[in-house]
């Protein structure tokens, strides 16, 4: 094992967090760094049980049980207004439904009409996309083949290290 795998692994062993698997027991016996780091950790896993815990200031519990109970609230109210608004869509659209089986011709009318606003505007829209689309797709292959190197050095890197 490297000095980078172990380190990550330092404060938690200290902390008795984590039992120590054989290589990295191995790595710290025949690194100096690596074994001085662990005894530092140690040494101040050992300082901090010896110092007593501050105790809480006096409304702290009622100060938070009354933060938990306000966010509770207003995620409610919001369930509720989100509701609220489904509903009332709901009924819009039984409006609608009825009002569209009273007068079948017009809807027709306005469906058609919908569709070539939406067909030209769509139409328009792409002329328009097309010479900036291309500039897009340059800016997607150089983010990757920049990933793509990043990804490559931290490999090459690890693996060196």
């Amino acid at each position: 094992m490297t000095c980078s795998q172990t380190l990550p692994f330092v404060e938690a062993i200290a902390a008795g967090e984590l039992e120590v698997a054989a290589e990295i027991r191995a790595h710290f016996e025949s690194c100096p760094s690596c074994a001085a780091e662990l005894a530092a950790a140690y040494r101040l896993e050992t300082m901090l049980r010896q110092r007593a815990a501050p105790a809480a200031p006096p409304n702290f519990k009622a100060a938070v049980m009354s933060r938990i109970h306000d966010q509770r609230w207003q995620s409610e109210q919001n369930v509720d207004r989100i509701f609220n608004v489904a509903i009332a869509a709901a009924v819009l659209l039984v409006v609608a439904g009825i009002a569209t089986l009273t007068n079948v011709g017009a809807v027709l009318e306005l469906a058609s009409s919908v569709w070539n606003v939406t067909a030209r505007s769509a139409s328009r829209a792409a002329q328009q996309a097309v010479p900036t689309l291309l500039t897009y797709v340059a800016a997607m292959c150089l983010l990757m083949s920049t990933l793509v190197m990043w990804w490559w050095a931290e490999t090459v890197a690890g693996r060196q290290s």
